[in-house]
């Protein structure tokens, strides 16, 4: 099974949120991006368990986002 979660950056709270593009429900938060990849692996295949008691291999792709806005120089 493939799930594909979005990782973006909250440049306000300074945390990253991992969400599932589809109908798994995955929502997640850390400092890190790493610690964010690292917690899905773990959380991914627990939610799919419960929410379509799947419990098969997974293959997760992580698309991360990240703005940073510069200031013109003067």
């Amino acid at each position: 099974m493939d799930c594909i979660i979005t990782c973006t950056f909250d440049n306000e709270s300074q945390r990253w949120t991992a969400v599932s593009d589809d109908k798994y429900g995955l929502v997640l938060e850390s400092n890190s991006l790493e610690a964010l990849m690292e917690r899905a692996k773990i959380a991914m295949p627990e939610m799919l368990e419960f929410t379509c008691n799947y419990t098969g291999a997974i293959s997760l792709h992580f698309r991360a986002e990240r703005t940073t806005r510069l200031e013109a120089a003067v």
